[in-house]
This record gives structure tokens, C-alpha cells and sequence, in this order.
């Protein structure tokens, strides 16, 4: 996995679940979802937030913590002085998975994208929600297999909506 920024990042984006060789489930644990809302519930810092969900086009992680220290300038960032190594672990409906994911400071992260590196892993802000939710944004997907199911389409791994990836 990539930790630290980089101007660029090779990867793939396949579309369909179990229907061609590279696209199976694997050892991915599935998580399903809520059809009205499409969110989960991810615990953190042994507090329950239910309002979570998991987007591609959010550039950082978003969760509330007590543990990360915040940035002391403007930038509204986590600024831990060394890269805090963090788990939590998101429940669906049905199924429940651990996940690991790093937070690095957000003001070198930034020096980084001002040089031209535009692939910021690590990536992480206070989300401002009461600590109701957990936005899985981009830094999520670096590094892993994320599937995400459509409602009411057949998919092996059960029941759609849902979205998996390999608990660690």
C-alpha cells in the first residue's frame, strides 16, 4: 500500500462482481447495506456511528476522533506527528468486517499536492457530524479490493445491496 504522496497511482477500476476471472469476491467479506439510506454502521474509538458510508469521490477519510490530533493551522486536517495506525470496524446489515487504515499528516500531505503529487493516501479530516458518521473516501480504496453492489441486480456474495472487501 502506498504511504506517502505520490503524483501518480496505477490501478483498476472493474466493473461487475463474480462475472469474468478477475472480478470474484475472493476472501472479501460482504457488508450489506440499508436499500433506503445505503449506509452502515462503522465503530471507531468504541463509538458507533451509523450514518457511514463509503465514496470514491471524497478526496480524504472523514470520521470524528479523540485520539488524532488535529492540524493547529486553518486547514481543518488531522496532523498526528507520526502516522497513527488505526483500526475500525464496519457493520451492515449482515456482516461485519474489521478494517485498518493509516492517517498522516495533513500538512505535509498538502506541501505534497502544492508539488505536484495529487495521490494523497493517508488523507483524513474531521467530519463535523456529531460522530454520527464515517465517510470511506478515496485513501479507503488504495491498496484493496473494494466491491460495491447495485440494487436489485443478481451478484454472488447475497442480497444487493451490498459492498465488500478482505477484513484485515
Amino acid at each position: 500500500a502506498t504511504t506517502s504522496a505520490q503524483a501518480t497511482l496505477t490501478g483498476s477500476m472493474v466493473f461487475g462482481i463474480g462475472t469474468q476471472s478477475n472480478n470474484g469476491l475472493g476472501s472479501a467479506t460482504v457488508l450489506s447495506i440499508d436499500p433506503s439510506t445505503l449506509e452502515f454502521t462503522t465503530t471507531f474509538e468504541n463509538t458507533a456511528m451509523p450514518d457511514s458510508f463509503i465514496d470514491s469521490g471524497s478526496p480524504g477519510l472523514y470520521f470524528d476522533s479523540n485520539d488524532v490530533t488535529e492540524c493547529s493551522d486553518s486547514s481543518g486536517l488531522y496532523c498526528p506527528t507520526t502516522t497513527a495506525n488505526l483500526s475500525a470496524v464496519s457493520m451492515g446489515t449482515t456482516g461485519s468486517a474489521s478494517v485498518s487504515f493509516s492517517v498522516l499528516n495533513g500538512d505535509l500531505l498538502l506541501s505534497a499536492l502544492n508539488s505536484g503529487d495529487f495521490a494523497l493516501p493517508g488523507l483524513a479530516a474531521p467530519s463535523n457530524s456529531n460522530g454520527t458518521e464515517f465517510d470511506w473516501g478515496l485513501p479507503f480504496f488504495f491498496g484493496r479490493n473494494v466491491y460495491t453492489s447495485i440494487e436489485g441486480t443478481t451478484a454472488p456474495g447475497g442480497t444487493t445491496p451490498y459492498w465488500a472487501y478482505p477484513a484485515n
